[in-house]
């Protein structure tokens, strides 16, 4: 799957279980340690701000200044999620954009790298989104597979204090694998 377009199906899948979210949801534990309902959308928003930021030229310190210089979430969050993913899409798409090196906590990488990371960080997002709210967590086999794929090329370590658990059998589906690798249990 070309990376660009597993981007869209992770932030399509992200969005149809944000449209599931009610009130009474948002104080609800995710997957993510620590991590409510809200926290979790609040990151992926932020996270698709970091990355029109870097992919605009600014450094990884002055992008994460300013997304966290300012609330993530307002009145309206699925709001907030599409303009977020509009703007990473659009800077993702310019012409060269791919071939651009961009600031990165972790250190400087290619764009394509960066997309590879957030194809990776939104579709599992989306999973902890699903059993959060008691919706289905199944993930599109094609997203799935692309971002298993993502994770195996990074050697099954994608950072961020991601501890995989390394149990998934070779003959499990890949969303399995991928969650396994991403220290999620599916069960």
């Amino acid at each position: 799957m070309d990376p660009l377009d597993a981007l869209d199906r992770a932030v399509q899948g992200f969005d149809a279980r944000l449209a599931l979210v009610e009130d009474v949801h948002w104080s609800r534990p995710t997957p993510c340690e620590a991590w409510d309902v809200r926290f979790l959308v609040a990151h992926v928003v932020g996270g698709n701000r970091f990355a029109a930021q870097v992919l605009d030229g600014a450094s990884a310190d002055a992008a994460m200044e300013h997304v966290l210089s300012q609330p993530q979430l307002g009145a309206e969050p699925r709001a907030d999620f599409a303009s977020s993913s509009a703007a990473q899409r659009e800077r993702f798409r310019t012409d060269g954009a791919l071939r651009r090196t961009v600031s990165h906590p972790v250190g400087d990488m290619s764009a394509a790298q960066f997309l590879d990371f957030r194809i990776f960080d939104i579709a599992v997002h989306a999973w902890d989104l699903a059993r959060a709210i008691g919706a289905d967590d199944a993930l599109d086999p094609a997203l799935a597979q692309a971002a298993l794929d993502i994770i195996q090329s990074a050697g099954g370590q994608m950072g961020f204090g991601i501890t995989p658990f390394g149990q998934a059998a070779q003959d499990a589906s890949a969303q399995e694998r991928l969650l396994d690798l991403a220290g999620r249990r599916g069960e």
